[in-house]
């Protein structure tokens, strides 16, 4: 009968600590940059936002079609997928104040930004974001449409990519779990006493 008590208490003192460590569910939102620079996109090029570069297709996220000379579109490419997030000044949108947070709250798709000369919304000051091909969250400034064939229709951007959240334990969760190792301790204690 000893035997059962004891172990009935390590029983309780376990799940006392694991309820502990469970309930501490307050978390912080973190996110480390992957990749920021400035660039100009040529038309009918494609651009990976997680290494900031021109690419030839593999870790591609948008390809800069050039459709005619006056329709063009900014297709998501592979499985990244892009948000229209509007004009900055329009609405209190801030470039600077987006988060890694706001960019994941978003709803994206794999439908293309419309760049013509009809319906375009690549336009100087717009901002677009961009879940990659990696997972990653981008958000973009376009900076200046060259709408010119002889600029081959180039779109310039400014660009930050940053990792997904990490949940980061806050001051609660610790002191949860202390307050599971020090009920933990006292059982043992009883248990030894």
């Amino acid at each position: 009968m000893r035997l059962f008590k004891h172990a009935y208490k390590r029983g309780i003192a376990t799940a006392l600590l694991a309820l502990a460590m469970a309930s501490g569910v307050a978390t912080s939102a973190q996110a480390a940059s992957v990749s920021e620079g400035v660039t100009v996109i040529p038309g009918t090029y494609l651009f990976d936002f997680d290494t900031g570069s021109l690419t030839t297709g593999p870790g591609a996220d948008v390809w800069w079609e050039q459709i005619t000379s006056t329709s063009r579109v900014l297709m998501p490419y592979s499985t990244a997928q892009l948000a229209y997030v509007g004009q900055v000044g329009v609405g209190g949108l801030s470039f600077n104040a987006l988060t890694v947070s706001d960019l994941e709250a978003l709803t994206y798709s794999s439908t293309g930004i419309s760049g013509g000369d009809v319906g375009n919304l690549l336009t100087a000051n717009s901002v677009f974001a961009v879940k990659t091909d990696a997972g990653n969250y981008g958000k973009v400034l376009v900076t200046f449409p060259f709408f010119q064939a002889y600029q081959n229709n180039g779109l310039g951007v400014y660009w930050v990519t940053m990792t997904p959240t990490l949940p980061v334990p806050e001051a609660d969760t610790f002191s949860m779990l202390l307050a599971g190792f020090g009920l933990m301790a006292s059982v043992v204690r009883r248990r030894s006493v």
